[in-house]
């Protein structure tokens, strides 16, 4: 064997050829994240058919789990849970903990410069600590209406549509950062795709998934969203809703809210063309100092001084007593909130800010709304709902992966168009489509 500089022995052919080709920053990485139910394993699926290579988080959960002999079987009461009981327990030792682990097998595969598709973000942590590995890291957020997604999973709960809520309410964002938070994963994501087609045919009074529909539907997105995140040439223009929801985030920016950053465009459309008439964002009125100077938001406060002074208080979803409850908030025994049982409109009512719905509205100043567009990075509460119906503004696009259903169901009989967004957010709207001189 032939010796190197320094000493150092060169490798044989054969140790070249069977080292691992480890993957490098140059790498297209796509992330997976939505509620589940959505679509993103049949995503995955599909891209593992354009040649990514294909990495699932879940797996390394179910592995510990099956060599300690937790492992329930999918259809079994609760087997949800352990699993997410089981990610919660060692993300909160370590942060990055199945992150760590996914990027090990990425590393040991003979990966080299191809595509990589991680699916499985549930918890926005992990979605931030992957950002900071891979620069060209895509995430995207694939999710459906929850009647629907009940369809697709409810042989998966055996028909028992209480556990799914219960789970799908935990999944979507638990109020501590080791825990579940699809919520926020969606908002940060990079391209959003609403998923919701109810593709099934019937076969002796069951429903069965039309495969190869699902598939091609599929296949277009993913044709659309790999081809701009590689960069291609000749690539499609931004969409109408592309650049007003772009529009939209940006005005977000200017939010100092604690809790969530939110933007409003409201567009009117003449000769073909949507122009914006009205903007805004989230914020307490001008003579208010905001959340953040006052360093905490006051409906939090208010709702987290009412919990803890609640005693002897029963689970209303599994029934365990509870002398106190404290921080964070969640049932010891099923893990439930408290905090989403207690205060389904999450105290909103007690929210100082002017919200960025009805500071666009206010900014109309007097000038007509009639039939106009709003763009908002968040579905409306209830109370900014009332105000879009006053103006007459006929269509809502929005970025939520969780609309509330009381609103939803409100704007839906005062007739206003109600669309969830598809397509590429501000956070990648300038990676995807650079500005070309």
């Amino acid at each position: 064997m032939m010796l190197m500089a320094g000493g150092k022995r060169k490798p044989t052919k054969k140790q070249v050829k069977n080292e691992p080709t480890k993957p490098n920053r140059s790498n297209l990485v796509i992330g997976l994240t939505g509620p589940f139910g959505s679509g993103c394993g049949e995503m995955r699926k599909i891209l593992e058919k354009l040649k990514f290579c294909s990495f699932k988080i879940s797996e390394d959960i179910r592995k510990e789990l099956r060599e300690k002999k937790g492992l329930i079987e999918k259809g079994e009461l609760g087997w949800r849970k352990v699993l997410q009981d089981h990610g919660n327990k060692r993300r909160k030792k370590n942060r990055a903990y199945w992150i760590e682990k996914v990027r090990a097998k990425i590393d040991q595969a003979r990966v080299g410069n191809k595509d990589i598709v991680i699916d499985g973000f549930r918890n926005f942590q992990e979605v931030q600590e992957i950002r900071r590995i891979y620069p060209l890291f895509f995430l995207v957020a694939i999710y459906a209406e929850k009647d629907e997604r009940w369809k697709r999973v409810r042989d998966d709960y055996n028909g028992r549509y209480n556990e799914f809520e219960t789970d799908d309410r935990r999944d979507r964002n638990e109020d501590f950062d080791w825990g579940q938070s699809v919520q926020k994963c969606v908002d940060d994501a990079d391209y959003v795709y609403f998923n919701n087609e109810h593709l099934v045919i019937s076969q002796q009074g069951k429903e069965l998934p039309k495969t190869q529909e699902i598939e091609r539907t599929l296949t277009e997105q993913a044709d659309d969203f790999v081809k701009l995140m590689k960069g291609e040439k000749n690539p499609r223009l931004p969409m109408p809703e592309e650049v007003q929801i772009a529009a939209a985030y940006v005005q977000s920016n200017s939010s100092t809210c604690e809790k969530r950053h939110v933007g409003a465009v409201i567009t009117r459309e003449q000769d073909g063309q949507e122009f914006p008439i009205s903007m805004g964002f989230n914020e307490n009125p001008g003579r208010v100092n905001t959340c953040s100077k006052q360093g905490a938001c006051y409906k939090d406060e208010d709702m987290i001084s009412k919990l803890g002074a609640l005693k002897k208080i029963h689970c209303i979803f599994c029934g365990k007593k509870h002398d106190t409850i404290k921080k964070p908030w969640v049932c010891c025994e099923c893990g439930a909130s408290f905090k989403e049982w207690l205060h389904r409109n999450r105290n909103m009512e007690l929210c100082m800010a002017i919200h960025a719905e009805e500071r666009a509205i206010l900014s109309l100043n007097g000038r007509s709304a009639e039939d106009s567009t709003l763009y908002v990075t968040t579905f409306p509460c209830f109370q900014c709902a009332r105000l879009i119906i006053d103006a007459g503004i006929k269509r809502i696009v929005y970025v939520e992966a969780y609309p509330t259903p009381e609103t939803a169901k409100f704007l839906k009989e005062a007739n206003i168009d109600v669309q969830p967004f598809s397509g590429f957010t501000a956070r990648s709207f300038f990676r995807v489509f650079p500005k070309v001189n």
